[in-house]
């Protein structure tokens, strides 16, 4: 989006800005990677302005939010987590806390909504934010997109669109990620599109920004600026945005002057006229449509219970139907269910036809996938989503049977030919951006349209209007109607008065009438009204009015020249005028069709009631606008004899001739038409001569297409010599896609074999290996965890409850803090419970695990494994036990002893009788490690007790070596003589060596 920087004043015009007072409120979606984007943008906020943002940033629904704290710390202004009910303050920034949806209600109230239940759709929805902002606050409604995977926001953001909003999105080159923002701008719904850090400053130029007005109406767009906006979009776009209302077209063209800083509209014109991608911008903003499945429910109920009707009174089995101004699709598809549940299982017997049109080819395109997020349908029941809709991805898809139903196409019902022989139309909420005109025009398209008792559902808005005659009401408050028969139906035609865009300009205002004038014209068409009344009753009281069909429309006066034929009944008018004189009518028409304006086919006797008559027809050619087109006026002229003038110059001597007259008018006439045949038939032999021309063109032309089928013939050799060459290389490809399908197999028997081969491994080792899936809630056990606890794979699920209830009572608790805390990081490993087998037996079960973290510090995903140790556990608590028993006999014991640590040279054990007979305390021994502790033997013996521990740190465990040595005592010079008997007493587990010795010894007499 260009942006202009231009002068917030005029010389020759005032200034408007956004209501002052009125809170605005700018919707913010974010999603993965949406922190570092909030942390840019809330750290550049304004501080002074009338705004309240609301936040919707996708959270994990079992991790505690941490996003008010990393935000306060960058922010302008307050952040709080929002509450339900809280009320929305100036300047301040509310965060929707995680497990729940926020939405805006009336009041600038906030609403929060749990959802205990798992759902296919991130939490909370931007959608659902955006088009709850858009209901309540319209135009003074601001959607932001931030950093995020998927398309949540790009729906909401339309629906602020469609009230008069404002749609920003962060540049996608700047974004982590950019699927939301590149979502959204594909919609064709964003204003602006900037990096986070200019979006704070941009919201504030953009609600302070004044747009020029004119003094003399108030107008923000001339009358000559607007025809000029609307003719470019006309030539560049092909839509006539003539006939909408004024009102509407303007507030689109003064948010675009907003979005782009332009302060007047021919500035605004001038940039229209310059950059053609403007045109498409300003074109997208006319369509955006709000809609939603079943909108209004109770018109729809009666819909149901009226189309019910009509299809039992139906004699065949086809369905049509025309949704106009569908925008994305979701009122045909509403249709089309409600069709489904009137048929039922009836309905594979029924050929049914949705037409869905719209001009916007985007929203057309969107419709055609029947893809929605779960914001389109929050407002449906249960029902309906799982009869109608399957989930697809994190969105929900509308079934197929459904889409088959319904056609969608271009179509704009201001210009395009309607479909024809429907069963219901549906125009909602699409006329009141109509003029009256349009209206008038639009409504008898639609009747035209309809079947005889054909339906017609609009908008709460709208109504039928004039044509009481064609529509009959059936639901006033469904606004539902029924088509009347009255007659033949002839197609309608546009109006003659339909501006033309390209040479449309206002009609000057005529000049004011003074009242002598207006008293003068008033007797004058008083007077004008009294002569043709006249003339009418007793001139010309026969008329004849007939359209370019030859039907007659109207007929004036009791006409005894008109008969009824016999057979179907028929408007024509030479079935139903006295044969003898339809070869005059007939010449008479084929004059006015050469351009004359009036013909009289001169008097002919006839018999008409019994008597004699003279007959003549005066035909009128009369010139009218649309629908009624071109007219002919036929009046017919009834004189008897003693009416008609009789020739000065004539006397009745019996010389006949008077008949000798007559029959030379009747040849004169004669002749006359046969001039007419001669020309008619020169006509046609010049057409025939030219569509003899016409033919040897195309016989020219049949041979020229003969020879470029042999030109075609010569390529499709050629072509046929490339196919060859290209089965060759597709058979090298297939040969190819054969040995990848063999490496394929070839790798799956690998990877059998690996998993058979890990499978058996985890069965040795008795352990197995689990996956938790945070958002949602799953967790996935490998075969080893079913074997650890004997369960059937096919009865038992693992969850997290389950995992849970495996343990025995007395440690559920504590499984259950530990399992939590490893979501914090907090848990200590390993961790060990027990459980009950199925024989009532305690295992002990040992778990391990690694957790994920995303970029909040959000815990998703715990990868971890299960051992079952109890055999490890069994020996640990004899070791402990047969511990326990030597320290009671050591203790119990007259004899000196003390344990050595070959692998510290030190000793870590000594009883009560090694410090009653040296004096040493444990602690006193420990101090003298390494070759320093053989200094407590005498010095006559030290190499002897060296050699001697070498020698029992070769021994095997269990054996005993004993020996004779002198022991000095710690409180005195002497050394005690002692005998003593060294014992391995326990060895490495890893290498097998002797690690520690048990010496016990006594004194002896010497």
């Amino acid at each position: 989006m260009s942006e202009k920087k231009l002068s917030t004043t005029s010389g020759d015009g005032s200034t408007t800005k956004r209501e002052a007072g009125v809170l605005t409120v700018v919707g913010i979606g974010a999603s993965a990677g949406g922190l570092e984007a909030l942390q840019a943008m809330v750290s550049n906020l304004p501080s002074d302005t009338n705004i309240s943002f609301i936040v919707a940033q996708h959270l994990s629904p079992s991790y505690k939010s941490m996003m008010v704290d990393l935000l306060e710390k960058d922010s302008t202004i307050p952040i709080f987590a929002a509450e339900d009910g809280t009320v929305l303050q100036p300047n301040t920034i509310y965060i929707c806390p995680p497990n729940y949806n926020i939405e805006l209600s009336p009041g600038d109230v906030i609403r929060l909504t749990s959802y205990p239940e798992i759902r296919h759709t991130p939490r909370p929805s931007v959608d659902m934010l955006f088009e709850s902002i858009a209901t309540v606050k319209g135009e003074h409604s601001i959607g932001v997109i931030l950093s995020g995977t998927g398309s949540d926001g790009a729906r909401g953001i339309r629906a602020i669109k469609g009230e008069n909003g404002l749609g920003i999105v962060q540049d996608p080159n700047t974004a982590k990620y950019n699927g939301m923002p590149n979502a959204a701008i594909n919609s064709g719904n964003v204003d602006l599109i900037l990096p986070a850090s200019e979006i704070g400053e941009e919201l504030k130029n953009v609600l302070m920004f004044p747009i020029a007005r004119s003094r003399e109406d108030e107008s923000t767009v001339s009358r000559d600026i607007y025809n000029s906006i609307i003719r470019q979009l006309k030539i560049h776009c092909n839509v006539d945005f003539g006939l909408y209302k004024e009102n509407t077209i303007i507030r689109r063209i003064e948010r675009r002057m907003a979005s782009l800083k332009i302060a007047k509209a021919a500035d605004y014109l001038k940039h229209l006229n310059l950059h053609t991608d403007e045109v498409s911008f300003l074109f997208n903003d006319m369509l955006i449509g709000v809609t939603s499945f079943f909108r209004d429910a109770r018109a729809f109920d009666i819909l149901k219970n009226e189309l019910a009707q009509y299809i039992e009174r139906k004699e065949d089995k086809i369905i049509r139907v025309w949704c106009t101004g569908c925008s994305t699709g979701e009122e045909p598809y509403s249709v089309a269910m409600v069709i489904s549940d009137i048929l039922g299982s009836r309905i594979n017997d029924y050929k049914i036809q949705i037409f869905a049109t719209d001009i916007d080819s985007r929203a057309i395109n969107y419709a055609r996938n029947a893809v929605y997020p779960e914001a389109a349908l929050q407002n449906l029941p249960k029902a309906v989503r799982k009869k109608f809709f399957v989930v697809n991805g994190d969105q929900y898809e509308v079934i197929k049977p459904i889409k088959a139903m319904v056609i969608f196409s271009i179509h704009d019902v201001n210009s395009d030919p309607p479909f024809l022989r429907l069963d219901l139309i549906t125009c909602r909420n699409l006329m009141i951006y109509f003029t009256l005109e349009l209206q008038r025009q639009v409504l008898p398209i639609f009747h035209y349209a309809l079947n005889p008792k054909g339906l017609l559902m609009l908008g709460q808005s709208e109504s039928i209007g004039v044509f009481q005659e064609q529509y009959r009401q059936l639901s006033k408050s469904g606004k539902i109607y029924e088509s009347v028969y009255i007659g033949k139906k002839l197609p309608p035609e546009r109006s003659l008065k339909r501006r033309t865009i390209v040479d449309y300009v206002e009609t000057p205002s005529a000049a004011p009438i003074s009242h002598s004038k207006r008293l003068n014209l008033n007797l004058d068409e008083k007077l004008s009204e009294l002569i043709t009344q006249r003339i009418r009753e007793f001139v010309f009281p026969n008329a004849i009015l007939i359209n370019e069909n030859l039907d007659i429309i109207y007929t004036q006066g009791s006409n005894p020249l008109l008969v009824r034929p016999e057979g179907l009944p028929t408007n024509n008018i030479y079935k139903n005028l006295n044969p003898l004189l339809t070869v005059d009518l007939r010449s008479a028409l084929h004059s006015i069709d050469r351009g004359e304006e009036m013909v009289s086919t001169g008097y002919q006797n006839l018999v008409v009631g019994g008597e004699t008559h003279w007959v003549k027809l005066t035909v009128v050619n009369i010139v009218r606008e649309a629908p009624l087109g071109a007219l002919v006026l036929i009046f017919c002229h009834i004189e008897k004899d003693n009416n008609l003038p009789i020739r000065a110059d004539s006397t009745d001597d019996g010389s006949g001739k008077m008949i000798a007259l007559e029959q030379q008018r009747l040849l004169n006439k004669t002749k006359e038409q046969l001039q007419d045949v001669i020309e008619e038939l020169e006509t046609s032999n010049e057409e025939m001569q030219s569509m003899n021309e016409e033919l040897q063109s195309s016989n020219e032309e049949l041979q020229s297409s003969n020879e470029e089928l042999e030109t075609t013939n010569e390529e499709l050799q050629s072509t046929n010599e490339e196919l060859q060459t290209a089965y060759a290389e597709l058979r090298m490809a297939y040969e190819e896609k054969d040995q990848q399908r063999n490496e394929l197999l070839r790798l799956r028997s690998e990877l059998e074999q690996t998993n058979s081969l890990l499978e058996e491994a985890e069965r040795i080792g008795r352990t197995g290996s689990w996956l938790w899936d945070i958002p949602s809630r799953k967790m996935t056990w490998s075969n080893g965890c079913y074997q650890l606890f004997g369960f059937d794979r096919k009865i038992f699920y693992p969850s997290f409850e389950a995992f849970i209830g495996i343990a025995h009572p007395e440690d559920r608790n504590r499984l259950e803090d530990h399992l939590r805390n490893l979501l914090t990081g907090s848990a200590k490993q390993p961790f060990v419970f027990k459980y009950e087998g199925h024989n009532k037996e305690v295992k002990y079960i040992a778990i391990d695990a690694v957790v994920s973290f995303n970029d909040l510090k959000q815990a998703v995903k715990v990868m971890g494994s299960m051992t079952d140790i109890t055999e490890k556990k069994s020996f640990e608590s004899n070791e402990s036990a047969h511990k326990v028993k030597i320290n009671y006999i050591l203790n119990s014991s007259l004899n000196g002893a003390y344990i050595y640590n070959f692998n510290t040279q030190s000793v870590e054990y000594t009883n009560p009788p090694f410090t009653e007979l040296l004096g040493y305390t444990l602690k006193d021994v420990q101090l003298v490690n390494g070759d320093d502790f053989f200094t407590l033997f005498h010095p006559e013996d030290r190499d002897k007790m060296r050699e001697h521990f070498a020698s029992v740190a070769k021994g095997d465990i269990g054996k005993t070596y004993p020996t004779a040595h002198k022991f000095k005592c710690k409180d005195t010079d002497e050394y005690l003589h002692v005998y003593s008997n060294h014992t391995i007493y326990e060895v490495n587990q890893d290498s097998g060596l002797p690690e520690k010795m048990l010496v016990t010894f006594f004194a002896s007499k010497k």
